[in-house]
């Protein structure tokens, strides 16, 4: 296995972990006598700034706008030097899990629309099953590692960053509401001077950083939601100008604590759903079957879908190494949708009971997702 495969699903196995830790610590939280504490802390309001500049908000909206800002610049990132440097470099190469991830999309928000039609309310969580979680993905290749061809874990990672990418545009297309426009001049000024730098190939981080800052705040006060701001500042660095060395510091500081404390903090605190099984009512239930069916059926029909018309067009071709049986166990797998899943559910639903049903039925989702993953590979 080739040292970068290597060391993905060495972050899958760690992170992945880190994950449902969080998540598990979470659910034990909220259905303890720790219960109100744990809602206490949520709602603990924070203001940073002075005057007309400063942005107060409870605490879970900073894990969720502010701190996930770091995991999202990793995402933009890792998807930049993919398609730049790395194995998408070539179009030939990017054809083919970009037509899967693109399958991965629109079938299961086809599903899910199919199933909430109507209701304009469910609706809103139209995108909540479209986004792969590479995180846990690589978290149950790795347990695989011996035996899964490096082919397949880059062709999984290449169609979860596809699936990531597509994510971030439709939080910033469609969620979140214009509270104020006199911050969008801060976020015109932000991506302004992003695309200066990039134009200019700036090789300093600093200045990136520093617009992506005004960025994130203009997003906050305006009311779209703040974390895109990180995938953008990640997608805009020019990684052919900037020296290796400081992209790769910057990755190997960022990575572990992006990984190991950012998600596990937001799976902690979005993940602690109570669990009083009370029958939800019909609109939460309809949300939930929507979410279920797009996960565990919509997603691998997509993918596999989207494989095999990229195929057939001949504008694509398996990677060496990979068969259809592998193809299928990523496909099962790619219902395996989690931190982007749950960051939808607050941006679609907030605090209601339809989000926590939204959220116990992504979790469960997931779980027979990846379990019907691990029964391809195991099978192999």
């Amino acid at each position: 296995m080739t040292d970068v495969a290597t060391q993905s699903v060495r972050d899958g196995r760690r992170a992945g972990f880190a994950m449902l830790v969080g998540l598990a610590l979470g659910m034990v939280a909220a259905n303890s006598p720790l219960a109100d504490i744990y809602a206490i802390v949520h709602h603990l309001p924070l203001r940073v700034g002075a005057g007309t500049w400063a942005i107060e908000a409870p605490l879970i909206e900073w894990i969720n706008q502010g701190l996930l800002t770091v995991f999202f610049f990793l995402i933009g990132i890792h998807t930049n030097h993919e398609l730049t440097r790395g194995a998408l470099s070539e179009p030939g190469a990017a054809m083919l899990p970009a037509s899967a991830a693109l399958g991965g999309m629109i079938v299961p928000a086809a599903i899910y629309f199919g199933l909430n039609a109507g209701d304009t309310v469910a609706l809103r969580g139209w995108a909540i099953p479209i986004a792969t979680d590479i995180v846990l993905v690589l978290g149950v290749l790795s347990l695989f590692s011996g035996r899964v061809d490096p082919a397949v874990i880059a062709f999984a990672t290449a169609a979860a960053i596809f699936d990531d990418l597509g994510a971030v545009a439709i939080i910033a297309l469609f969620y979140g509401e214009l509270h104020q426009l006199w911050p969008l001049w801060m976020v015109a000024g932000g991506l302004a001077g992003l695309i200066l730098l990039n134009r200019t190939r700036w090789p300093s981080l600093v200045p990136y950083l520093a617009f992506g800052c005004i960025l994130w705040a203009g997003f906050v006060l305006s009311g779209v939601e703040g974390a895109i701001a990180g995938a953008i500042v990640g997608f805009s660095l020019p990684l052919s100008s900037l020296p290796s060395k400081t992209v790769a510091a910057a990755e190997r500081r960022i990575s572990p604590f992006a990984l190991l404390l950012v998600v596990p903090l937001f799976t902690f605190f979005n993940g602690g759903v109570v669990l009083d099984f009370v029958p939800a009512d019909p609109q939460a239930r309809s949300v939930a079957i929507g979410i279920a069916m797009a996960l565990i059926v919509g997603k691998p029909l997509g993918l596999l879908a989207g494989t095999l018309l990229a195929l057939r067009l001949g504008i694509g071709t398996l990677p060496p190494g990979t068969s259809m049986r592998d193809v299928i166990g990523v496909a099962l797998l790619s219902g395996v949708g989690f931190t982007m899943s749950l960051f939808i559910i607050g941006a679609a639903f907030d605090a209601t009971p339809i989000a926590a049903t939204a959220k116990l039925a992504v979790v469960g989702s997931s779980a027979v997702a990846a379990l019907l993953g691990l029964i391809a590979f195991k099978s192999r």
